[in-house]
């Protein structure tokens, strides 16, 4: 194949990605502002994972390794504790709804 037909190909699926990109970023936000009352509960889901993800980030170590520094280390663990943290409120969660279906 021709190498001119492969980079516009190339050119073409970049410009095509960042279309899309604006699209995945802009529709949101303009939703955001025009119906912010039903925005709400999705705002204060983004907050809860900033601050488990804060959590965890601050709960872990920057203990240095072979080939890891300490900012990635403390990114790697901050991730892995933040994991643990969701998966025990999934768990926590799936209990305190199958005790609730019991119940009603």
């Amino acid at each position: 194949m021709n190498e001119t037909v492969i980079n516009t190909g190339m050119i073409v699926s970049y410009i095509l990605l960042g279309l899309a990109t604006l699209v995945a970023i802009i529709g949101p936000a303009v939703q955001l502002v025009t119906n912010f009352k039903k925005a709400r509960t999705a705002l204060l889901g983004i907050v809860i994972l900033a601050a488990i993800l804060f959590l965890g980030f601050s709960l872990a170590t920057n203990e240095t390794y072979d080939s890891v520094g300490a900012v990635a280390s403390q990114w790697i663990g901050g991730g892995i504790i933040a994991t643990m943290i969701l998966i025990g409120l999934t768990l926590a969660t799936a209990v305190f709804v199958e005790i609730a279906k019991f119940f009603k």
